[in-house]
């Protein structure tokens, strides 16, 4: 998971979540509330929303999705796969005490699961 998590407000102008996608080269932004409770999630999908593509006034509260799937620290790699494969996400929240501990990715398990030693007999 990464823990140095880019994220927006509800209030944050369409137009420099666009750019904070760009700067960072990121397809996923939490969105928290002045508390840092998650509040939602915006991907590049999130943007077809728009009539102008994110050019006009905007604001993140319009295109975020609100209902997002999290995990906690504790939960398995299995669970979080198994979210993924269910729905489609390719991005999930950590949640530890209320607040947002980091979020974990496709390519963050794509990632561990290279890491595993291959030995010869797997493909014989």
């Amino acid at each position: 998971m990464t823990t140095d998590v880019v994220t927006v407000s509800e209030h944050t102008p369409v137009a420099v979540a666009l750019g904070l996608f760009k700067k960072h080269n990121i397809h996923h932004l939490p969105v928290l509330s002045p508390e840092k409770a998650l509040i939602g999630i915006v991907s590049p999908a999130d943007f077809l929303k728009l009539p102008d593509n994110g050019a006009g006034m905007h604001l993140v509260k319009e295109i975020m999705t609100s209902h997002v799937a999290k995990l906690e620290p504790t939960d398995t790699v299995r669970t979080a796969a198994n979210l993924f494969c269910m729905n489609k996400f390719h991005a999930l929240p950590v949640i530890e005490d209320g607040k947002l501990a980091g979020i974990l990715t496709t390519l963050d398990l794509v990632r561990l699961i290279d890491q595993e030693e291959i030995r010869l007999e797997d493909y014989a």
